[in-house]
């Protein structure tokens, strides 16, 4: 299979980890196998290390591709902005995904390396899943190092099945990705695809554990997931599902220790990891940052003090669509007389400004969504209003239909450029509508609902080599289609 060529396991011996301290002394195995040490796990020191190890390959990818694009998820986040319709990508990188030039096919270097990601990242947290139980230590300990690497894997499936599959309402009975649970070999058979409901149901297994598993559990930094980040990916998950009641109750236990963001904080610029909103993110050091990678050096605002590629720009219809008052169109100006440019993203003066993964506007935004489409429009409205009096936004007094709509578009409002655009188009069925100034920048790709540019091809080399794929196209063999439309 594909996978087991490539998984290198990152296993670090320091104390801290990515923005925090230099992780020393990396060890990385032979690239079968993520277990040819197996005696960092006789103690939970040991397995506490190779866990912070995973959250800077989290953070900080393999590079594989040696691309701007593919290091870290903070990349990831990048594409899913750049492929929705508010967002102007005018060169760099990210202007492949943003044209949909066809990064979604097995045989362009995205796909292999979204597939690489994740799975290099499930193989090394099986590894500390499947050791961790017979580990030196407290219970205790154990339980919150398995919790979190539970935790660690159900998000990168979360991430897999929602890049190569169509969303969970529509495609339940429809191939998934293949699931490995114990650390691969050389021996390691390829798995299967399963259904995407199999997918899920691992998911939603490995989530619940992970926030049992979580309780009492009190993390020294900020880029470490604990109960309250499980609640929100859970909350992410029966939102994917159209599982309005678990959503609304998850979003709802999940923000509850992080007040909203201050109008003050959110114009500071988005990068301080202490801001009490932030209920994730990641942390940079000037030894250990994504340096010219980084979103701040795609932002066009002119403010950094260091290279920029300033081509990030937003698109003139998405900004018609804020209100007079609201302060985040405050943010907004245009440039040359052409296009309109953002303040939301500015890093700090040393080039060390912290990228936010979660925060509390999301899990309202959630709430707020969920309760709606459970006609409870009333609570919905409370929760939606919050934030827009907060902003200084127009209250929605819209009902039914239209004021789920206008969650949605709340959402874009509030969180753009914080990597949810392109999975909202697709989890609502929406077609992807790109007018105003996408025409000016080559950027008018409009795309029907469910088609198949939404989805990524599996990468060709694993079609070779997992041996449990049939070859051919869905429903023939079991390689995605790359375009037309799912007729369901």
């Amino acid at each position: 299979m594909y996978m087991k060529k490539y998984i290198k396991s990152i296993l670090c011996t320091g104390i801290a980890i990515m923005g925090l301290a230099a992780c020393t002394d990396f060890l990385e195995t032979t690239p079968s196998t993520s277990v040819a040490d197996t005696g960092v796990f006789k103690t939970t020191q040991g397995a506490q290390s190779a866990l912070y190890g995973c959250y800077y390959q989290l953070e900080s990818g393999s590079g594989e591709s040696g691309r701007q694009d593919d290091w870290g998820y903070a990349t990831h986040q990048m594409t899913l902005d750049a492929c929705g319709e508010d967002i102007i990508v005018w060169g760099g990188w990210y202007t492949y995904d943003y044209n949909f030039w066809g990064h979604t096919r097995g045989d362009i270097f995205k796909s292999s390396c979204l597939w690489i990601y994740y799975y290099r990242l499930i193989n090394n947290v099986n590894s500390i899943i499947y050791y961790i139980d017979d580990a030196e230590g407290l219970q205790s300990e154990k339980d919150h190092i398995k919790g979190q690497a539970l935790a660690m894997r159900a998000w990168a499936y979360f991430h897999l099945i929602r890049l190569f599959q169509h969303t969970y309402a529509i495609a339940k009975d429809m191939p998934g990705v293949p699931i490995y649970l114990e650390p691969t070999t050389d021996q390691t058979e390829g798995a299967p695809r399963g259904t995407v409901q199999n997918t899920y149901d691992r998911i939603l297994e490995d989530f619940l554990q992970a926030e049992s598993l979580l309780q009492g559990f009190s993390r020294s930094y900020k880029n470490h997931m604990d109960q309250s980040v499980v609640r929100g990916f859970l909350s992410q998950v029966y939102m994917t599902m159209n599982n309005w009641e678990k959503a609304a109750e998850y979003a709802n236990k999940a923000r509850q220790p992080y007040p909203l963001t201050s109008n003050d904080m959110y114009l500071a610029g988005f990068n301080d990891l202490n801001t009490t909103s932030w209920m994730w993110g990641m942390p940079q050091t000037k030894d250990q940052n994504l340096s010219d990678y980084s979103p701040f050096a795609m932002w066009a605002n002119w403010t950094r003090n260091g290279f920029t590629f300033q081509c990030f720009f937003l698109n003139d219809v998405f900004v018609n669509k804020f209100d007079a008052g609201d302060i985040r169109k405050s943010q907004i100006d245009i440039v040359w007389g052409i296009i309109n440019y953002s303040m939301k993203f500015r890093d700090t003066e040393d080039l060390i400004g912290s990228i936010v993964f979660m925060r509390s506007e999301e899990m309202l935004l959630n709430e707020a969504e969920a309760l709606a489409r459970l006609g409870r429009e009333t609570q919905a409205k409370d929760l939606l209003w919050q934030l827009q009096e907060m902003r200084g936004a127009k209250k929605t007094t819209a009902s039914g239909n239209d004021l789920v709509e206008a969650i949605l578009l709340e959402r874009r409002k509030e969180l753009y450029g914080e990597g949810y655009a392109w999975f909202d188009i697709i989890r609502n069925q929406k077609p992807l509508e790109r007018k105003g100034d996408h025409i000016n920048y080559g950027g008018y790709k409009p795309l029907p609902a469910k088609s198949w540019r939404f989805v990524y091809q599996i990468p060709n080399s694993e079609m070779v080599n997992n041996k449990s794929l049939k070859n051919g196209i869905w429903p023939d063999g079991d390689q995605n289609p790359f375009d037309g439309v799912l007729a369901r």
